[in-house]
């Protein structure tokens, strides 16, 4: 009876996520966007973004997220980031948030310990 329960719940996740017409963004998908294609082009890859942002420049920029969960909890999200200028992609970036602690490499965690001791110094 579990098994059955089990089954119907994940097939109607999959057909809720097939009709709600997101697409998943990941590293693969977002390495086919580059400099020159229109935002069309980019939809068509991608789906609609998660925000949309008008910058300085009269440059706009598309935000897509992944999240990485672990149970309940979010571990991990990319947030994969396009610059559009003249309706063009102009500029793209990943940013990195929750990464786990072993991610993080040891440049990184002396170069905040040292910010660290610079601003108590300057107290």
């Amino acid at each position: 009876m579990k098994n059955i329960f089990f089954l119907i719940s994940i097939s109607l996740l999959a057909v809720w996520g097939c009709a709600s017409g997101s697409k998943v963004v990941t590293p693969d998908t977002f390495s086919q966007i580059s400099v020159g294609m229109t935002t069309d082009e980019v939809e068509k890859k991608l789906g609609k973004p998660y925000s949309i942002k008008n910058l300085e420049d009269n440059e706009i920029q598309y935000t897509y997220i992944e999240k990485m969960p672990m149970g309940k909890k979010v571990v991990q999200e990319r947030h994969y980031l396009i610059n559009f200028r003249n309706n063009k992609v102009s500029a793209t970036k990943v940013l990195y948030y929750n990464r786990p602690s072993y991610e993080g490499n040891s440049y990184e965690m002396q170069t905040s310990l040292n910010e660290d001791k610079k601003e108590t110094q300057n107290k």
